[in-house]
């Protein structure tokens, strides 16, 4: 093809000159445009010989060379026995401390290969610098393409070869560290001392801005990074000792990687966006999908009666809640960044979690006043100009449905919420109370559980005491629906209409 010839008759006249002569952009980029998977081989690793004996000798911005790179080894057909059957040789290392994040893309993009076959992946364990340099550059290069780019690179190194089930990685066996049996990868990151230290050293504040340590801030996006990984890993080999002798020096006691993340690393009490990612991260902790590896349930573990005082990650499910059901008792400005946090997690341990947090009295108690507290104080003005509390609805729509029924000495806050002057927030979380449980089963096979038919039973006790204190509910509700000048209103009445 004459453009191909034309590229390599390029990239010749450059490497004669790579000081004088300047690489054309645009004649490169039209490659990406002209050239599809029809390329053949011959012509393809020809390039890629080429651009490989350029890179070096370079003395310009190298972007327009590495992006030609990551076309050429983009198919699927290129595996990573065509990436070690470089010429010359690719030194992965250089690529991943190279100052150039083009240089950082088109090596990750390399690595990348590896992936997609455990055996490629142990290849890449055995070369502990550039593992090493893998996890230096994620947690601490500022450019956020290239830390996404090795995050995803890193992931996949891990869950290389495993069997899939949806979007879960079952990991079939574990080996004394609880690491699993097969995955050199595994061991390499968790076992290799200097490695395994490296994550500890680079996240820690205790050495910020020491010895060509990372900044405070700098460091601070580096904890963002690993608790970003570590949601998504979160498995038996990241919650217990691995090397004390590294764990020690931070402060860990038992609880390996995950304790030094979730209670060492961050100073909560000092950087409110750090705690707002660090409350995050427990959210999605309870989450029983959060992780990719399939070797347990870290929420049921964090909230198990007993492992609970010990266990429960050091008091935050406590401290967590508090920043709602107990606002006062911060400061300003932790409640006003954490509030909405706060609810957050709760909503999402009341969804995912429902026995646990009935069982919680004290817990129930203090959710159910909060909530009275917030919506005693809405008027049928802010109701009117959508002036809603969100935050408070998204928590009371996540209630357990029997936790919402009225009692003796306390009434239901959903009695608070009227569908009239309609309000799209209200109607919305109506319709999710009324609607109960969701069943995500089959209907075939699935067998309601206690929690779901106690649910299913309160939800329909809620609605006709509701409709008792609320009898033109429907009237309203209909009224509503019809206005079509008021889209989004309509549509929430619409789904209240579809729940019932």
């Amino acid at each position: 093809m004459d453009l191909i010839a034309d590229i390599r008759s390029h990239i010749s006249e450059v490497a004669s000159d790579p000081a004088g002569k300047a690489l054309d952009p645009r004649l490169l980029e039209k490659f990406d445009g002209q050239v599809t998977e029809s390329i053949t081989e011959t012509n393809r690793d020809a390039l890629i010989h080429q651009l490989a004996e350029l890179l070096p000798t370079l003395q310009q911005d190298p972007t327009p060379a590495t992006s030609l790179i990551e076309i050429l080894v983009r198919p699927a057909s290129y595996t990573f026995a065509h990436v070690l059957d470089i010429d010359p040789h690719v030194d992965f290392t250089a690529g991943l401390k190279a100052l150039f994040p083009s240089i950082n893309l088109v090596t990750l993009s390399l690595l990348e290969k590896a992936k997609l076959k455990s055996s490629d992946a142990g290849i890449v364990a055995g070369k502990p610098e550039v593992v090493a340099a893998l996890i230096e550059l994620w947690l601490s290069t500022p450019n956020t393409a290239v830390s996404s780019k090795a995050h995803t690179v890193l992931l996949g190194l891990l869950t290389a070869g495993e069997r899939y089930q949806g979007a879960t990685t079952t990991i079939p066996s574990q080996d004394r560290y609880g690491l699993p049996a097969q995955s050199l990868m595994w061991r390499r990151v968790f076992r290799d001392k200097d490695i395994y230290e490296s994550i500890f050293r680079i996240c820690s504040l205790t050495n910020a801005g020491h010895n060509g340590e990372l900044s405070k801030r700098d460091k601070t996006v580096a904890q963002a990074r690993l608790l970003d990984l570590l949601v998504k890993i979160d498995c038996e080999s990241i919650r217990r000792p691995q090397i004390p002798e590294v764990e020690s020096r931070y402060g860990v006691k038992d609880g390996g990687l995950m304790e030094f993340a979730a209670l060492k690393m961050v100073d909560y009490e000092d950087d409110v966006l750090m705690h707002m990612t660090l409350i995050d991260f427990f959210t999605d902790l309870l989450k029983p999908d959060h992780s990719v590896v399939e070797t347990g349930d870290f929420a049921s573990y964090q909230l198990s009666s007993r492992n609970h005082q010990e266990h429960n990650l050091g008091g935050t499910h406590s401290r967590t809640l508090s920043y709602y059901l107990d606002s006062a008792k911060h400061s300003s400005l932790d409640s006003t960044y954490l509030y909405g946090r706060s609810a957050n997690y709760l909503a999402t341990y009341c969804s995912h979690y429902p026995a646990h947090f009935v069982s919680s009295q004290s817990v129930v108690e203090s959710t159910i006043t909060r909530l009275l507290e917030v919506l005693n104080k809405m008027t049928p003005g802010q109701w009117a100009q959508g002036s809603t509390p969100k935050h408070d609805l998204h928590v009371l729509a996540s209630l357990p449905r029997q936790a919402l029924l009225p009692t003796p000495t306390s009434p239901s806050p959903l009695f608070l919420l009227s569908a009239k002057p309609p309000n799209e927030d209200a109607l919305q979380t109506l319709a999710t109370i009324f609607q109960g449980p969701k069943n995500e089963h089959s209907p075939i096979d699935h067998t309601p559980s206690d929690t779901e038919s106690q649910q299913a039973s309160a939800a329909r006790s809620l609605y006709w005491l509701y409709l008792d204190q609320y009898p033109a509910l429907w009237q309203h509700v209909i009224q509503a629906a019809e206005t079509v000048a008021l889209k989004d209103t309509a549509l929430a009445a619409i789904a209240l209409i579809h729940a019932i």
